[in-house]
């Protein structure tokens, strides 16, 4: 993170120092101060030194040592390996080759993010040369001004090129409003520009064949239509014909999730195990014990359990183990996904639902109107239900055993999972092949099956829906459709959103209701806001470590040392940058965990919500905070008083800091580079991995242990923090004193100019492609850039209004009118443009295409992870050697699975000669729910 807070100026001691060393601007000559020139220069001499140190280091590294900094090249990962990264290059050419690549490229292989972060850095370097521009005149102008008591002072050469060494009233001011026409009028121009290249950027990432770019994101779905059906049924009714390829509301599936939990642990277990036996020719032994009763294998990790064998004392094979208890996860997890698809696709009978479970009839949208005449719908839907009636036999007489099982077809389970209740188990093991074999006894049976499907997903709300969901349409037109229509009329009803990528969804998020999502954000930003006022805090323990005399007053052996050496005095007054870098390394983290609070789908938009909270943080505690001179809480309170002080207050402080800001910016970027390009963190993490977690097999090789990341496995690019830094904070410096010190955007030139390589650099050899938001950052980034402007212009008007400007004061009036009518000119079809594909794009993209186009693309790709895999192996095993360990074997299924597997065949059959009858009795019921 950038050094975006300024010190905070509560210790007197510090305060002091503060306030001469910024009146240096003033008179450049404040005794026993270093000038801002010599600031700059040992700025330029020791962090010059170290950029360009680290970058003769990077070029050697990267050219003897490959690996780690060509990841995307040597990488066996298909979504990691980029076909641009093939060759290194050499010692310096590499910096060549990388403007060789053409947008549409690098967006195609690193994401419309990387490219939109990569433009933001161009656009800068555009708006520093257009400030050098305006130095090459204003620098003479500003030197050459007339003598005054006000001036007379001003010595320092740095000091003397600002608008500070222009005296009051001069006509000399008149150059500084027409720099910032200039330069304002510069960045609208350039802002309408990159506008129409991010349209068409836009665009073409919209157009993609991508399950995100056909599919929605439904929140706050009503009851009645809380459910795949009825959710395909109501978007069935919005467009007619058959606009829905696949509808996924998220369900509740607590035994489910923890089921395939533990079978990923087993997974992981026989891998390792697997491999061991391979290395040393032997399978690995465990312990054999007695726990909970059932004869079982315990681990560092749980329990495994074991059928037969002896008493505590005895080992036992480990790979053998682990495949049994792993073949029984697969038999419970494939037999319960199997009952869950079966009820949710209606094929269970209601009956058996009211008896076991009452309130499943509306879990799984099978109720019917109760306080209604019966209309033709219902007679309709009736008519199906007094059909699958007559296929089945009564079983009133037939009381259900709901006390589980514990015979020896699930003795084995280490966990406890009960499946069927006793009768049912009786009549599978005793005979199974006679009941069959009759129409009653089948029925019987599968009667009896629907009751343990329901204990299989019952519970206090197992089994029932979120109130979110995903709907992929066949043709994009029909998707931005629903997402531009108003499909409710209570507010936040029926919401409809983008959809992230399918691996990119936080599935925990998926669903919440509006309420707790409300909350979440007030939480959030009131946090937010909290943290901003109150980080200043810290900060003033670190603003006096930060400086010569805090550290001499703190640490005697520091003044020891400065007495002894008198050098090391401008070394140490470089730290102050280097502290706040530091520090403010933690805000991302925090500011990201309060992002979450607020309920994001993904990845995505928890970046896009942090960078617009990083960037609100930034503004204020650097461009308001910092100008604060006084009691914190004091100065709010006048500012809340007069909140037009705020511009007098800007305009007297920040004209005299110019020198410190360029500090911030040239120590950030110098230090950024060096660790993200040398990649030091990484690199030791990556070394730390080598020695600790689970490392036998290659898989285990090339994956994270808590934070320690292997070279395989690259830390995804943090747009958010790095926008930032980057863009938003040195966007700021520039439009604040592009015309009052020029020598400010010589700096910041240099500083976009060398990111923009490095970056690119990182992109292309290093970070994966996914997550890519497809440019929210970039549209949140202007937004940001056009308060900027306006926080600028304002504060030059204060400045002009001190400086008793009688000409140049009115001559701002029209260039913030200019600017607020700017403004107000994008946000009428600019953003929403870019926000979306329009129709005539849409239309040419699903003719070339066909209407069966998106079947294959978007069918089943936002299942929910529990419903996903029915059946898990190890990974790089030969089916012969599953075989063998009883994985693959026919002979799998349990009694019980068997029974339930069966009886759903058995509903399907009964099911399917009433689909016709049922599906249109659920469309007119479904228009009637909302004409109520």
């Amino acid at each position: 993170m950038p050094p975006y807070i300024l010190l905070n100026h509560h210790h007197p001691e510090f305060e002091t120092r503060w306030l001469q060393e910024t009146n240096s601007t003033n008179t450049g000559t404040a005794s026993g101060m270093p000038k801002d020139s010599a600031i700059l220069r040992d700025m330029v001499m020791i962090y010059g030194s170290i950029f360009v140190a680290a970058f003769i280091g990077f070029c050697w590294v990267r050219k003897a040592f490959p690996k780690p900094y060509t990841i995307r090249m040597w990488t066996a990962e298909d979504d990691l390996k980029n076909p641009l990264a093939q060759e290194q290059y050499g010692f310096f050419s590499w910096i060549r080759m990388l403007f060789t690549f053409h947008d549409d490229e690098i967006a195609e292989h690193c994401g419309l993010d990387a490219v939109c972060f990569l433009r933001t850095l161009a656009m800068g370097q555009k708006l520093c040369m257009v400030g050098m521009f305006n130095a090459l005149w204003l620098i003479p102008i500003y030197a050459t001004a007339e003598s005054s008591k006000e001036t007379d002072r001003i010595t320092d050469w740095v000091v003397q090129i600002t608008v500070s060494h222009v005296p009051s009233g001069s006509a000399r001011l008149v150059a500084t409003v027409l720099a910032a026409y200039i330069s304002f009028g510069y960045t609208m121009y350039l802002i309408l520009q990159e506008f129409e290249w991010f349209i068409e950027m836009r665009h073409k990432f919209l157009r993609k064949p991508r399950p995100c770019n056909y599919t929605v994101y439904v929140s706050n779905i009503p009851s009645e239509i809380r459910s795949n059906q009825k959710l395909e049924e109501f978007f069935h009714h919005c467009f007619g014909g058959d606009p829905v390829v696949d509808a996924k509301v998220r369900l509740i599936a607590n035994k489910l999730s923890s089921l395939v939990t533990k079978r990923e642990n087993v997974v992981a277990k026989l891998e390792n195990a697997l491999a061991i036996e391979e290395r040393d020719g032997k399978a690995p032994t465990l312990k054999k014990g007695l726990v909970g009763g059932i004869p079982g294998v315990s681990d560092a990790v749980g329990v495994i359990p074991v059928l037969g064998g002896a008493m505590t004392g005895d080992r036992v094979n480990a790979v053998d183990a682990f495949a049994r208890e792993l073949a029984e996860l697969n038999s419970d997890i494939s037999v319960r996904i199997t009952v869950m698809e079966d009820i949710l696709l209606g094929n269970a009978s209601t009956d058996a639902l009211d008896e076991l479970y009452p309130s499943a009839r509306r879990i799984f949208g099978l109720s019917k109107p109760s306080r209604y005449e019966l209309t033709e719908t219902d007679k309709l839907l009736s008519e199906s239900d007094e059909r699958k009636q007559s296929n089945k036999l009564s079983y009133s007489d037939e009381k259900i055993d709901n006390s589980m099982v514990a015979n020896g077809s699930h003795s084995g389970h280490g966990n406890g999972i009960k499946l069927i209740p006793s009768s049912v188990s009786k009549t599978a093991s005793g005979a199974v092949g006679s009941v069959l074999n009759t129409a009653k006894g089948a029925t019987k049976v599968a009667t009896n099956a629907v009751g343990s499907a329901v204990n299989l997903v019952a519970g206090e709300r197992e089994g029932e829906y979120y109130s979110g969901g995903f709907v992929s349409f066949r043709t994009l037109s029909l998707k931005y459709a629903a997402l531009q229509m108003l499909h409710h009329d209570t507010p936040f009803m029926m919401s409809v959103a983008e959809a992230p990528n399918p691996q990119d969804v936080f599935w925990a998020n998926v669903g919440r209701e509006n309420k707790e999502l409300q909350i979440g954000k007030l939480l959030s930003r009131a946090a937010s806001v909290g943290i901003c006022l109150l980080w200043t805090i810290p900060m003033a323990f670190f603003a006096t470590l930060s400086t010569v005399e805090g550290l001499k007053e703190q640490f005697q052996v520091v003044e020891d040392a400065v007495e002894a050496f008198p050098a090391l005095e401008p070394i140490l007054q470089q730290l102050a940058p280097l502290l706040v870098v530091m520090f403010n390394s933690l805000l991302p983290a925090i500011l990201e965990m309060l992002s979450m609070w607020e309920g994001p789908v993904s990845g995505s938009v928890v970046e896009a919500l942090t960078f617009s909270k990083l960037a609100a943080f930034m503004i204020i505690q650097t461009f308001f905070v910092t100008a604060i001179s006084g009691a914190i809480l004091e100065e709010i309170k006048k500012l809340v008083e007069d909140p037009l002080s705020a511009i007098d207050l800007l305009a007297t402080s920040l004209p005299a800091q110019s020198t410190f800001f360029v500090q911030l910016a040239f120590v950030g970027t110098v230090t950024g580079l060096a660790f993200e390009n040398i990649r030091i963190i990484p690199l030791v993490l990556a070394y730390v991995r080598k020695f600790v977690g689970p490392r036998i097999t290659k898989k285990q090789q090339q994956t994270s242990y808590f934070f320690f990341r292997p070279l395989a496995d690259p830390s995804e690019f943090e747009h958010a923090s790095n926008m930032a830094q980057f863009s938003v904070l040195y966007f700021m410096i520039f439009m604040v004193y592009q015309s009052i010190a020029p020598l400010t955007c010589f700096f910041l030139g240099v500083c976009f100019m060398v990111m923009r390589p490095a970056f690119l650099h990182q992109f292309m050899y290093i970070y994966p492609t996914l997550p890519d938001s497809g440019g929210r950052i970039w549209i949140n980034f202007i937004r940001i850039i056009m308060v900027c402007m306006t926080v600028a212009q304002l504060t030059l008007v204060g400045l002009m209004g001190l400086k008793k400007a009688g000409i140049a004061t009115p001559l701002m009036a029209p260039l913030i009118i200019c600017t607020i009518l700017f403004n107000a000119y994008l946000q009428q079809q600019h953003f929403r443009v870019a926000e979306y594909l329009p129709t005539k794009e849409c239309l040419k993209v699903d003719i070339q295409n066909g209407d069966d186009f998106a079947d294959s693309l978007v069918k089943g790709a936002y299942l929910q992870k529990e419903l996903s895999d029915k059946e898990v192996f190890p990974e790089d095993v030969d089916d012969s050697r599953l075989e063998l360990l009883g994985l693959k074997s026919v002979e799998e299924a349990s009694p019980s699975s068997t029974v339930l597997l069966q009886s759903s065949e058995h509903s399907r059959s009964n099911k399917a000669e009433d689909d016709d009858v049922e599906s249109r009795g659920a469309r007119s019921l479904l228009g009637n729910l909302f004409s109520r």
